[in-house]
């Protein structure tokens, strides 16, 4: 066998046994690395080989982002872009220019905003979005996603008036009087999301290639589809997608918790699927968001109470299948933990999504249950600063552990949480987790939680994640080396100038 494509002359760190020391050659064959090493490596070179002097630039495998609402986001493209409004009035403004745009029985969506960023700095009232709406039923999501305002026609439309009870872990907004002001919280949220017309699978499609085109042009090869709700259409939209072979990206698609006994039954396992799509971890919250945590302290909003998600895990891991656990708070990674023991579940690589408030004695018990964290890294930056408003929290080394994590051996995955961070370019968060002054990590580690890290939470360390040979080549390639330019290099700005997936170019040029 010959090299169908040589990267020759750059600083190639494939992340495997050999770190971060740069290679100057890569062979690529069959979709997989070749070869990797110095001017031996030309040695691979056959008649039909293409040769690309890479002129001292890096590369890198791709990334591997592990938690991103992949369809949500492409969903949001379809809707009023409420990101950055300083305002209700910019809101309402927003919303009427695309209620202009939709058909006769359209619902009006919009997302993005954060109340914190409104001047009024408080969520918009259902009679201010009637202002834009009229008729028609609409509601805004908040970025965070566990938050949103309906109008007064989708508050009928979901039947919801002032005698409806709260809902199990959410609630309904209130006005004085008792009456619905439109503000639906964590799971009450479902409420109007249950009675809105599901957006047909061409929507979905579409919704994928378009977070698809942003994912890539990061140098994101790989992701974990995170769901907040049980839509099976989703897997199917991938899957249309791999097949038609417009599929430019690997994923693990998440299961909503709804689908636990339909997906055992069909006898799906973890790791179930292919290279390009696979059926993921089931997905349950356990508490809110970030002003909603449980912790041991108390307070906070049970989405999934302890003994629910018991009996939840029993289930999936006798099945055979992975969970994971949206728990940002100690009271629920002890809960997620607790779940686990009592399972037996120690071989299937339970993941705890966010694992923001993590003191040493859980950092403990999740590497001894063989646990792992996907974190976002960018939350280290927001927890240091707004932990005396959202988080109960004394010691702050308890705040996105990295270190403390790390330390105590268990696997840490690094991910962006789109849309709740709108740009999932993975370069500002490593950045974030290195120069952390509370917890923060060696360059190499940061890397590898956002690349074989990442392929660990799927089971998938075996064939990607590094460039060593054998492994597929999923790889980015840059103009310069962003490592040994340091201050000099735009963090948020980095992109790459080409990425690979299994050795074919699906981004830039080479």
């Amino acid at each position: 066998m010959r090299a169908e494509l040589i990267l020759a002359r750059g600083k190639i760190r494939t992340l495997g046994r050999a770190g971060l020391a740069p290679q100057s050659h890569l062979a690529i064959a069959g979709g997989k690395v070749f070869g990797c090493g110095g001017r031996e490596v030309m040695g691979l070179r056959g008649p039909k080989t293409r040769v690309v002097d890479l002129g001292g630039g890096a590369v890198f495998p791709g990334f591997n982002d592990a938690h991103a609402h992949v369809v949500y986001y492409g969903l949001t493209r379809f809707a009023a872009d409420l990101t950055g409004a300083r305002g209700i009035d910019d809101v309402i403004e927003r919303l009427q220019q695309h209620d202009a745009t939709l058909k006769p029985g359209d619902w009006l969506q919009g997302m993005g905003y954060r109340t914190d960023e409104l001047t009024e700095r408080r969520q918009p009232h259902r009679t201010e979005l009637d202002r834009a709406t009229g008729d028609r039923p609409g509601f805004i999501d908040e970025r965070g996603g566990h938050a949103r305002v309906a109008n007064t026609a989708a508050l009928n439309a979901a039947g919801i008036t002032s005698d409806t009870p709260n809902p199990h872990g959410g609630r309904i907004g209130r006005d004085l009087n008792g009456s619905p002001n439109g503000l639906l919280l964590e799971s009450a949220m479902r409420l109007v999301a249950d009675v809105q017309p599901p957006p047909p699978l061409e929507r979905r499609i579409e919704g994928v290639l378009k977070a698809q085109e942003l994912l890539v042009s990061r140098g994101i090869t790989s992701v974990g589809a995170a769901v907040n709700r049980g839509f099976a259409d989703d897997l199917r939209a991938y899957d249309t997608l791999g097949c038609d072979g417009r599929l430019r990206m690997r994923v693990n698609e998440f299961l909503s918790w709804e689908l636990l006994e339909a997906t055992s039954q069909l006898g799906v396992r973890a790791g179930f699927g292919g290279r390009m799509v696979r059926a993921g971890p089931i997905k349950v919250f356990v508490d809110g968001g970030a002003e909603r945590v449980a912790t041991r302290g108390g307070g906070g909003v049970w989405r999934t109470t302890p003994e629910e998600l018991r009996e939840l895990v029993a289930r999936a891991t006798a099945a055979g299948l992975q969970v994971a656990a949206h728990a940002i708070g100690d009271g629920a990674i002890e809960a997620m933990c607790d779940a686990v023991e009592a399972a037996g579940g120690q071989h299937m690589r339970h993941r705890v999504e966010h694992c923001t408030i993590c003191p040493p004695d859980l950092q403990t018990r999740l590497a001894a249950l063989g646990m792992v964290a996907v974190m976002q890294p960018m939350a280290a930056r927001f927890g240091r600063v707004a932990s005396t408003i959202f988080f109960p929290v004394r010691d702050r080394t308890h705040l996105a552990p990295h270190r403390g994590l790390l330390r105590a051996r268990v696997p840490v995955a690094f991910s962006s949480d789109l849309p709740v961070s709108t740009d999932p370019n993975p370069w500002p968060g490593i950045r974030v987790a290195v120069d952390d002054q509370v917890n923060g990590i060696s360059m190499l580690a940061a890397l590898r939680a956002y690349t074989s890290t990442g392929a660990y939470t799927s089971f998938e360390e075996g064939v990607k994640g590094t460039l060593e040979p054998g492994m597929l080549a999923d790889l980015q390639v840059y103009k310069g080396d962003p490592l040994e330019e340091g201050a000099a290099v735009d963090w948020e700005n980095l992109r790459p100038r080409a990425v690979l997936l299994g050795g074919v170019k699906v981004f830039g040029s080479l």
